[in-house]
């Protein structure tokens, strides 16, 4: 037919061999409504099973000879991807080697969904016969085939069939679940639809997670009700006569609230309709994640530093090709305040804006103040939310009723129709990188936004990542330093501890002589303290001292961390926990003892010392339910405690204006760790805790505990040098070939059986070691492995490794025979049993 349009869709289907563009015949009743971005119905597969598709391509161009199916339906009367959203799919499908629907899943409003069945009905033919001939040919069917159609006939000519398939069950006594029922009534149902005694046909039902609430109001002027009352010789019960006097004085209630305040029965309510008395409005209700964290507000007062990073950033906004801009600011020194600023200037030009923080739980204080300013404007997304909730931040977003959201990385995708302003608070932090796919940076798709919609990015830290710091340096971005805090205090002094010098004078405690002195001044003084050890649980490990047994987890290659309050070891990776005996399993020794310390040991050990203290403990262990780390900040801001010991849940943003020391009680744990960024992590983490101490009008103190004093971390962190530091860790970098100076891509495959594991990474290594041959290359160096991971078993699953840098060799050469081999020819070259996760550039090679 001449004129006939065609589109290409995504198929919401999570199978690999569903990873391209399907294309569809447009039928003309959709022609003139169908856009790109809207959501559609289509027949998919051999059964043309109604499956929900996206679509990309709308087109009057497609592949000659071949017959293509029409798509169904649009199920929504608008698009909910714009163009731009699409082209974003596509960048970070190709940017981090995943799927479409990926990427489509990051972007897609919450709480839509399409269930479709298979439905069956009596056929034409056996509908249009007279009474007695009907019943003549229902009586000469078998026993099950007049089973089918009279339960057909019992359902108003229409029954699912998985609910034909659940009363066969139920007549036969058997499991609905059973594999031979279901195989014989499909098989049955076909023979009899070839018989022409029924139709099957697909159908759907489209779902949106919505609530609404129903309201109450008089349907006329208070004043005029006695009259309408009585000109309709209307009688009303006690009941309803109470429910027309509460209405008079009050212009509308919840239906649900009217029945418990007034003891109202829902007839009363329903009576008092019919009788054109009240009026029911149905009205979109917005489930509001709940938070319980208080802020007092403040007037602030923006110093020089303060206000030339706003009217820098706020007087470019609409310039085009602008550059995105780098806040580089000491802790304490009003970043927040920067923000809301800009944020507040952008609301003014009718711009909205994104404010992402590493993790929504860490960050109560910062939400508070948000909401203190600028109200019910402001909203809050994040992974923890229900799916209810997720549906209703997209729908207010859309609605215009949010105008500020903030949340973690997936906050990114939000629907704004007018984004101005992206704000990444901390971006140093680990937390912007997914470890799920797509496996995406929340500051390279920040960068990728600001780019093609021309929205104004801003990004702060104290410590920035050596990574970003060097574009800055390299004029990428536009780089504001703000060097003096917003208290006009200097930076809290940074005293270091030699932990080697303290066991010579006889001093095994966790806690140096002058840690324990500073403590005792603090509590003294009623100020508060904080002390920070990057590792949870009581000890590290738990070993035998006669034979060196060590409790490992089951499933991992892993020790279990000791946890003394349950006596249990758990393994913090894949969750199995032990009770710890006392008995060694190995040799029957009693000499079964803890090493290491962790957050619960110090808690321990803090209330031996200082008695008379108010401890607090926050790690994962403590926050784990809903509600826990809020009332941990709230007792600890109340003073309810005085001191606070944590992990590095204590460096995200926290302000406390009486607390004056900070311990920090081991530097050496975190410098030792197995990684390349580890001591960029090491100096991030100590100049961020530090920060905590001496917000206020108080002067604040530090204590770094460490056996490895003259490392230059430890050093360069002392004076709170960062550009020192950079300078010494570009130099590093740029001789081990690590970013920023590569890219990195690490591909691990996993599995439960090892050999199986082993085999298909080998079988990976050939393969893209032949398609490079192929391509004339034969230096092999900058692929590294197939080697075990430095954690080679977690959850039961063997993990190897094949690590790749762009060391001469083009980076997108390298992506796309990495995609072709573990993507595209998944099926070929990879067993079933084995998983396949990519990773560009990844946080950690663990």
């Amino acid at each position: 037919m001449s004129g006939q349009k065609y589109t290409k869709v995504i198929v919401k289907n999570k199978s690999r061999f569903t990873d391209n563009l399907f294309t569809y015949k447009i039928p003309d009743f959709l022609v003139n409504d169908l856009q790109i971005g809207h959501r559609v119905l289509v027949p998919f597969g051999k059964g043309n099973k109604p499956l929900e598709a996206y679509v990309f391509v709308i087109t009057d161009k497609a592949e000659d000879n071949i017959e293509f199916k029409e798509i169904f339906d649009i199920l929504d009367e608008y698009p909910i991807f714009k163009e731009e959203d699409i082209s974003l799919i596509k960048w970070m499908k190709n940017r981090y080697l995943c799927t479409y629907m990926d990427c489509i899943a990051l972007l897609h409003p919450k709480g839509f969904k399409v269930d479709s069945f298979k439905e069956v009905s009596l056929s034409e033919k056996i509908q249009n016969l007279k009474t007695e001939d009907f019943y003549e040919k229902i009586n000469s069917l078998s026993q099950n085939r007049r089973f089918v159609i009279n339960k057909v006939l019992d359902n108003k000519n229409k029954i699912k069939v998985e609910k034909l398939i659940k009363e066969k069950a139920e007549e036969e006594g058997i499991n609905v679940k059973d594999l031979k029922l279901s195989s014989n009534m499909n098989n049955l149902l076909l023979k009899m639809q070839e018989d022409e005694l029924i139709n099957i046909n697909w159908n759907y039902k489209s779902k949106k997670n919505e609530k609404s609430i129903c309201y109450v109001s008089l349907n006329m002027n208070a004043e005029d009700v006695d009259d309408y009352i009585s000109h309709n010789k209307i009688r009303l019960g006690d009941k309803q006569k109470e429910i027309v006097k509460f209405l008079k004085y009050n212009e509308e209630i919840e239906i649900n609230d009217l029945i418990k305040l007034l003891n109202a029965g829902k007839s009363s309510i329903t009576s008092l309709h019919n009788k054109n008395l009240i009026n029911f409005e149905i009205k979109d209700y917005y489930r509001s994640p709940q938070g319980f964290y208080g802020e007092n507000k403040k007037d602030i007062v923006l110093n020089n530093e303060q206000k030339h990073a706003v009217e820098k950033i706020t007087s470019e906004m609409f310039d085009e090709n602008k550059k995105p801009y780098m806040i580089h600011g000491v802790t304490g020194s009003g970043k927040t305040e920067v923000y809301m600023e800009i944020i507040d200037y952008a609301l003014k030009q009718g711009l909205d804006s994104i404010f992402l923080v590493p993790e929504i739980s860490l960050t109560p204080q910062t939400i508070a103040r948000l909401k203190n300013r600028f109200g019910d404007i402001v909203g809050v997304f994040h992974s923890k939310l229900s799916e209810g909730e997720k549906h209703d931040v997209f729908k207010a977003i859309k609605n215009g009723k949010i105008r500020i959201l903030i949340g973690a990385r997936s906050a990114l995708f939000a629907p704004f129709n007018s984004l101005g302003v992206v704000i990444i608070d901390e971006f140093h932090e680990s937390a912007y990188k997914s470890e799920s796919n797509p496996k995406f940076s929340a500051i390279e798709v920040g960068k990728y936004m600001a780019l093609k919609k021309n929205i104004t990015l801003v990004m702060g830290s104290a410590t920035p990542s050596v990574e970003e710091y060097y574009r800055a340096k390299n004029n990428e971005y536009n780089l504001i330093s703000i060097k003096e805090r917003a208290n006009k205090k200097p930076l809290p002094k940074i005293e270091l501890i030699d932990m080697k010098k303290e066991l010579n004078m006889g001093n095994k405690s966790m806690f140096s002589y002058q840690l324990q002195k500073e403590i005792e001044d603090a509590l003294k003084k009623d100020n508060q303290v904080i002390l920070f050890l990057n590792r949870r649980g009581y000890g590290n490990f738990v070993s035998c001292r006669k034979c060196g047994y060590v409790f490992s987890c089951k499933n991992c290659d892993i020790s279990l961390t000791y946890h003394k309050h349950n006596n249990i070891g758990i393994c913090h990776y894949c969750g199995y926990e032990e009770s710890i005996p006392k008995i060694c399993p190995e040799c029957e020794s009693n000499y079964v003892k803890p090493f290491g310390i962790g957050t619960e040991k110090v808690e321990e050990e803090i209330k031996k010392l200082f008695e008379h203290a108010k401890v607090l403990r926050m790690d994962k262990d403590t926050t784990s339910k809903k509600g826990e780390l809020d009332d941990i900040l709230n007792k600890f801001k109340n003073k309810e405690a005085n001191i606070l010991i944590g992990t590095q849940m204590l460096s995200k943003g926290l302000d406390f204006e009486d607390v004056t020391l900070v311990g920090i009680l081991s530097a050496d744990m975190m410098l030792n760790f197995p990684d390349f960024k580890s001591f960029e992590t090491t100096f991030q983490l100590i100049t961020q805790v530090s920060g905590r101490a001496g917000r206020s009008e108080k002067e604040g103190k530090v204590i770094l505990q460490t056996y490895d004093t003259d490392h230059y971390v430890i050093r360069r962190a002392l004076n709170y040098d960062f550009e020192g530091f950079y300078e010494d860790e570009i130099k590093v970098r740029k001789v081990f070939n690590y970013a920023p100076f590569n890219n990195m891509i690490s591909v691990v495959v996993s599995g439960r059986n090892e050999k199986i594991v082993v085999n298909n990474i080998k079988k990976m290594h050939s393969s893209i070691v032949h398609l490079l041959r192929k391509r004339g290359i034969e230096d092999f160096d900058f692929i590294l492995g197939p080697n075990p991971c430095a954690i080679s078993k977690i959850n039961q699953n063997y993990r190897y490794q094949l690590l790749f840098k762009d060391d001469n060799i083009e980076i997108n050469l390298l992506k796309g025979i990495i995609k072709y081999i573990c993507i595209t020819k998944k099926e070929i070259v990879f067993d079933k049993d084995v998983n396949i996760s990519i990773d560009v550039n990844p946080n950690n090679i663990l």
